[in-house]
Parts: C-alpha cells; sequence; structure tokens
C-alpha cells in the first residue's frame, strides 16, 4: 500500500534539506588518494588486501552507520546476533570494494573486470529517435561501474542528486575518471529553477536522467510504502516526474557477483495510462525490482542511515 504526503508541487522535490540523511558519502580524502594509488600502480587486488583492515577499522569508527547496519541486518534481513555481527563487517568490505571498482573503471581499466547485461538492448531501443529517458537507481550496487557502456553506446546520462559531498572527495574521483566519461552530475542543493530546466534539457537532448529513488530532500513531500517488509518514505520527485513526463522509464542496478563480474540489469516500467496516482505505479515496480536485487545480494545496500526509522 502506498501513500503520498504532502502538496502536489512536485519542484518541492528539489528544495530542502533532509533531517535523517546529510547528503554525504562516508570516507576522506586521504583514504581516497590511498586506494587510488594502489589501483595505479599495484592493482585492484591489492587494494582489496588493504581493505580488509579498513573495512574492520569502520566497524567502531563509524558508530552510527554500525547502528543502522546492525539494525537492517537483525530487523529487516531477520539474522541473529553472530550472523548480523559478521554482516557488518561484509557490508562495509562491499561497500569500500564498489569505491574501489568504481575508481578503476572510471580510470581506464574496466577490462580488469567481466560484465554481464539484462535489459540493456531495450533500453537502447528506447533511445532511438534522440528521445531521452528517465533511470531509477538506489544506493545498491554500484551503478557508477556502467558508465564506460554508456559512452560506447554514445549515450550521455545526467545524475539528479544532492550535491553536498566532500568537495575534495570529488575533487579525487574527477582527476581519476577517464576523459571522455559520459556523466555529469545535476545537483539539486542550488537554484531549484536551475535543475529542472537541465532536467528538461537532458531529456530533450535525449540524454539518460538518472536518479536515485531511496533518499530524499523534503521532508513535507515523500511517499510511502513497504520495501522488504517495513514501512519505508521515497522522494516524491523522481516518481512524479517519470509518471507525468513523455519519456520511457528504467530502473537501473549494477550488481557485482562473483569472479570479478557486474551483472547490468535494466527494467523497463510500465507507464501509467492516468496521471492520477501515477507516482504510486511507478514507486510500484520500483520497490518490486529493487526487492528482488537486494534478497540476492542484501549486502549491497548502502544506505548508512536510519532509512526505515527502526531505531526506536
Amino acid at each position: 500500500m502506498i501513500s503520498c504526503r504532502g502538496k502536489s508541487d512536485s519542484s518541492q522535490y528539489f528544495r530542502a534539506m533532509a533531517k535523517n540523511w546529510q547528503g554525504k558519502s562516508r570516507g576522506g580524502r586521504t583514504g581516497y588518494e590511498i586506494f587510488v594509488f594502489l589501483i595505479r600502480h599495484s592493482g585492484v587486488r591489492t587494494a582489496y588486501c588493504l581493505l580488509a583492515f579498513v573495512a574492520l577499522y569502520f566497524i567502531p569508527a563509524a558508530p552510527r552507520s554500525t547502528a543502522d547496519i546492525w539494525r537492517y541486518a537483525r530487523k529487516i534481513l531477520g539474522y541473529g546476533p553472530l550472523k548480523s555481527a559478521l554482516f557488518i563487517y561484509r557490508n562495509y568490505f562491499s561497500f569500500g570494494k564498489s569505491i574501489i571498482d568504481r575508481v578503476a573503471i572510471s580510470s581506464g581499466l574496466s577490462d580488469r573486470f567481466h560484465y554481464k547485461f539484462e535489459g540493456y538492448e531495450a533500453l537502447l531501443e528506447a533511445l532511438e529517435g534522440n528521445r531521452g529517458a528517465i533511470v531509477i537507481s538506489a544506493h545498491f550496487g554500484n551503478w557508477a561501474a556502467g558508465e564506460p557502456f554508456f559512452r560506447q553506446g554514445n549515450t550521455k546520462m545526467s545524475l539528479v542528486m544532492y550535491d553536498n559531498e566532500h568537495a575534495d572527495i570529488k575533487e579525487v574521483l574527477e582527476e581519476n575518471r577517464s576523459a571522455d566519461a559520459s556523466f555529469r552530475i545535476i545537483p539539486v542543493n542550488k537554484d531549484p529553477l536551475a535543475h529542472v530546466f537541465m532536467i528538461s534539457e537532458a531529456l530533450d537532448e535525449g540524454e539518460l536522467v538518472c536518479f536515485l529513488g531511496d533518499r530524499y530532500v523534503n521532508e513535507d513531500k515523500l511517499l510511502t510504502s513497504e520495501l522488504m517488509g517495513h514501512k519505508a518514505d521515497f522522494p516524491f520527485g523522481p516518481f512524479h516526474l517519470a509518471a507525468r513526463l513523455k519519456v520511457p522509464v528504467f530502473f537501473y542496478y549494477a550488481v557485482r557477483e562473483k569472479d570479478m563480474t557486474y551483472r547490468f540489469s535494466f527494467v523497463n516500467a510500465e507507464k501509467p495510462v492516468s496521471r492520477k496516482g501515477g507516482e504510486d505505479i511507478i514507486l510500484s515496480q520500483f520497490i518490486k525490482s529493487l526487492e528482488n536485487e537486494m534478497k540476492q545480494h542484501p549486502e549491497q545496500w548502502y544506505n548508512y542511515y536510519d532509512f526505515w526509522k527502526l531505531k526506536k
């Protein structure tokens, strides 16, 4: 059952900061630079070896995130105490791998990995005729790992995101991106009208406009539904735009599997016939696709805050 809270002005999605999530990624510049150096000079697997110790360090060093992972394991996944404790390390190690892989792939080392595709041809077909598409993903897996393949298909991608990341970390990642990287950031914490126009312009130019559908910046404008059997809030804006705009909608996941393999999954959403309640229909499909991935790889859920409001 999905419910919507707030007024119908979808532009409010872009206006305010959320209380529960502060729009920042974990880590600092020094740590990122160390991993970049290791990847470039010693290889990806050497960076993984260092990560084994760094992931252990983060358990006491990031108590709030550790507590959130613990609640996720115990209350959402239903794990026992011992399995939950081991899961915390597993989750941090998985998250660290995603960062290392992102730097490696964006630095031109994509040949170190193997790739599988699901629904990619449908995405390319939808982009024929120079029309854009909306892509909704989540803080699950490693969406940036697929960037080189968007580039090969001459597909431009704009990522709409809350731009409160640490500037120095972003600088390191930008310095190590390949020169022909195909995506740009549309920040949502600046002039609200500016990024609305940027989204419209990107779609008109045949670009993919990608939203992360599991975080919000305005608590007055939310959709509420169940994810993994528990009530959770979702941003109104991405699902409202996906329902209203006359462009195809896809759900996208980049999931790390065994043997240095990434599986890229694109799920074509069914557009609602009626505008009324259209965002509810898109959200239902999104949740179904996300749950399917989370049940297979629960350790690749990287929302380090109280997403389900389990802290009681």
